[in-house]
Order: structure tokens, then sequence, then C-alpha cells
């Protein structure tokens, strides 16, 4: 489920050295008409801005709601974000992000070049499942439409997040909201019929899910972005329904094809709940032999 933003976003994280001085935050200040000026943010005071464009220069003072833009001057290293992704070090990530980001928060309510990598972190948050701060970096960045396509994509990830926090109807309605419960044949986008199947699994319709999830396995093939994760959620269906050896099946597969993945790390942990399940099952199976002998 990488987009263009999460590779836009893989080519530079992790900042060599992090020490910005939380009174001189180096931007492009961008106005409407694209009228624009290099300096720093020195203050804010309430919804104004103050902005130096130089030494010795007295600041000037901008409304936050006039900015169209703020482009500031974050250093990363890319080197290092892409060894830990590799590395599947997500908490890690997430850590020297969030001290990255920190000097900013204060402006999280204008627009800035900072989305992608707000993306990224609300990527990683649902990664960890931390549901909470997933739907808190979503709801920012679907409210933003300067770039379309990362909007969808907030919007796929708040449905992800409410599907797998338990919250069906926040789900359904915000999937209702968007006409993602319309038209799921066999020629709707693999997100569409994931997020339904997903939907429906939380809802104990196995039948619809397994359905839907053939959907994306069937017209995507070619595809492992899709493909991953919608054969992890196959074998998560199977063992729901106690259907133990196809999902153990499932998941022997997923490690041949998808070794060193997330998903193949998810499989893993699928595969040591299901011995435990299958453990009880049988305890059970032999408890109830005895009693009735």
């Amino acid at each position: 489920m990488n987009k263009p933003f999460f590779a836009m976003a893989l080519t530079a994280l992790i900042a060599a050295t992090v020490s910005v001085d939380a009174a001189q935050l180096k931007c492009k200040l961008v106005m409407p008409g694209d009228k624009s000026w290099d300096g720093a943010i020195v203050g804010r005071d309430g919804d104004w801005i103050e902005f130096s464009t130089g030494a010795g220069k007295r600041p000037i003072r901008v409304g936050a709601s006039t900015i169209k833009e703020l482009e500031f001057d974050v250093n990363i290293d890319q080197d290092k974000l892409n060894e830990m992704n590799r590395n599947r070090e997500y908490e890690r990530v997430i850590s020297a992000l969030d001290r990255i980001m920190a000097p900013y928060a204060e402006f999280s309510d204008i627009p800035s070049n900072l989305s992608q990598y707000n993306a990224l972190l609300m990527e990683l948050h649902y990664k960890v499942k931390d549901y909470d701060k997933t739907l808190d970096f979503a709801g920012k960045l679907a409210g933003d439409d300067r770039d379309p396509e990362l909007q969808e994509q907030a919007r796929f990830y708040q449905a992800l997040a409410y599907i797998d926090a338990g919250r069906a109807d926040e789900a359904q309605a915000l999937m209702a909201k968007y006409g993602w419960d319309q038209n799921v044949g066999e020629d709707a986008p693999p997100e569409k019929l994931y997020i339904m199947a997903k939907l429906m699994a939380l809802k104990k319709d196995y039948a619809s899910a397994m359905e839907l999830v053939a959907k994306i396995i069937a017209f995507n093939s070619q595809d492992p972005e899709w493909m991953q994760p919608a054969e992890l959620f196959c074998a998560e269906i199977y063992t729901e329904l106690g259907m133990f050896d196809s999902a153990e099946e499932v998941i022997r597969q997923i490690s041949l094809l998808y070794k060193n993945t997330n998903e193949d790390d998810q499989a893993q942990k699928l595969k040591i709940q299901i011995e435990k399940l299958r453990a009880e099952k049988e305890l059970q199976d032999s408890l109830e032999t005895t009693e009735e002998a």
C-alpha cells in the first residue's frame, strides 16, 4: 500500500543532525499568486506569523490563514531512512521523525512541504497498530486538497484505522460519504475492494469478505502492493473461521513469495496465534470426549 507520496518520503528522512532553533525556522513564505520570500519564521502570536527576510530587518506579521504554503528547510538523511525502513524498524523511524517534526508542530495548521513526512508517519503508525495516531495524521491530510492523490490516500488510511480499531459505524459512514460502498465489481480499484473486504470481515460477513478479496487476487495478480496484503487477509479470515490448515498454507506462500516484508512479519505472528488456537481446540475436544465417555 505504498503510494507515490510514500516513495517521495523514502527519498529523505532521519535528520543527520537535528538542531533546529525553534525561534529561527528557515523557510520560504509563499503567498497567493505564488509571491514568495526566503527567510525564517521568528515567532507566532496567535493567528499571526512573524517572518524575517534577513538579519537586521524588522520581522513582518503575516496572517496565518492568508499563507498559501510554508516551504521549510528540513535536513534529512536518505540513507539512514532506507536502512531503517528495510529493517522494518518502524518505531525508530517514528521516534526520529517525531524529534524532527517537533519544532514545526506550532505551524501544523498552515499548508507546508511537511505533508509528505506526515503521510509517512500516518503509514508507520498504522503499521505499528497505533490507530489513534493514524487517524490524527490522516484527518489533517484528508482536509488538505493541494494534492488530490495524497488526500485520497489519507482517506484510505482513515477507513483502515477505523476498521482495525473496531469502529465499524465510523468506517461505514466514511465510506458512504465518499461512495466507496458502491460499485465494488471486478473493475473496482483494489484499495476500494480491500477496504470493503476488511469492513465485511469486521461485521462477521466472511463470505462477502472472501468474495471481495478474491477479486483483488484475480485482477491484480501482478501487483505485489495489493497481492501481499490481500493474501495476508485471506489467512486472517481462514483463521477466524477455524480453517487452520488453509491459513497455514497461505502463510507458507507468503513466506515463500514475500520474505522479509511487513506482511511476512504479520504472517509469522498469525502462525503463532494459530498454533495457540489449535492447541486450545484440541484441549477442548479432548475434554468433551472425556465427558462423553
